[in-house]
């Protein structure tokens, strides 16, 4: 199903740039068509995100700095995708163009659906490529500070685009409507929260940095992973290994009945007497 959603997704995207263009006069039936096709695109998205929730489901998840942002990017990823659906709709469309909704909902998907996609692939695979463990401590600082102000930032300016603040204006007390005490606190906090995002980054860059030659060796599988990267060394030699592995089981097994660890490599046999699941295998 992710492969086909991912596909859904990438076919459908040669066929809704016109949402961009609901205001330019183009023909109503052809706006339709576009507004019918970018709800569409939710349908795969819908699917990727309940694929990433049912695999968390039921697990014993440990809150490492890698896995809350994980996390993070898929409750950020579904902000951004449940206000795109607003933004599809024509009438909709027509009252929140070019305000500061359309600039917090791309942000919602770029950055919070890509950015802490990123972060968490660079503290989970950081140990495997540089042979050193980041900050954990670090980790999490950033991360909360990042989540914290990234909302701080762009949630609101789903609120004030509501209002009809239009984006790329520097003064928008230009605007008698938009003069209100609400309206520019909202900016003012956005803006503070914009400045405390960015200086955020900071502490990232630091632990990435300090880590890469002072950090401490990592283990060979640090989070206990089951596939066969995690049963070389970090970083890995030449050819990935020094001998070639032999797999016994797929990547997933999990909980296995009679092994006393919550996870068992690809590398290590089955215990006697336990019968894969065929669908699985």
């Amino acid at each position: 199903p992710m492969v086909l959603a991912i596909a859904g997704i990438a076919g459908l995207g040669f066929i809704v740039w016109g949402h961009h263009m609901f205001q330019s006069g183009m023909n109503p039936a052809l706006g339709a068509t576009f507004m019918l096709s970018t709800m569409m695109i939710a349908l795969p998205s819908a699917i990727k995100v309940f694929n990433w929730l049912g695999t968390m489901w039921g697990g014993r998840i440990q809150y490492t700095a890698a896995m809350l942002n994980a996390m993070a990017f898929v409750a950020m990823f579904i902000i951004g995708g449940l206000s795109g659906i607003f933004m599809a709709a024509t009438p909709v469309d027509m009252h929140i163009h070019d305000t500061y909704f359309i600039v917090g909902h791309i942000h919602y998907v770029l950055f919070g659906g890509s950015m802490f996609g990123l972060f968490g692939a660079i503290y989970f695979w950081f140990p495997k490529m540089f042979g050193r463990m980041m900050s954990e401590r670090l980790g999490l600082i950033h991360f909360f500070l990042t989540f914290i102000f990234f909302n701080g930032t762009f949630f609101l300016m789903h609120i004030i685009g509501m209002h009809g603040h239009p984006r790329r204006i520097a003064d928008p007390t230009i605007y008698p409507y938009l003069q209100g005490a609400g309206i520019i606190g909202m900016n003012q906090f956005m803006t503070y929260s914009a400045f405390g995002l960015g200086l955020a980054q900071l502490i990232f860059a630091y632990n990435f940095i300090h880590s890469l030659f002072l950090g401490p060796k990592a283990p060979i599988n640090p989070w206990h992973a089951n596939t066969l990267e995690w049963t070389t060394s970090s970083p890995p030699p030449h050819y990935n290994f020094a001998r070639i592995p032999t797999v016994y089981h797929p990547a997933y097994e999990y909980s296995v009945p009679g092994v006393d660890d919550d996870y068992l490599p690809q590398t290590e046999p089955m215990p006697a007497g336990i019968v894969l699941d065929p669908v699985m295998a």
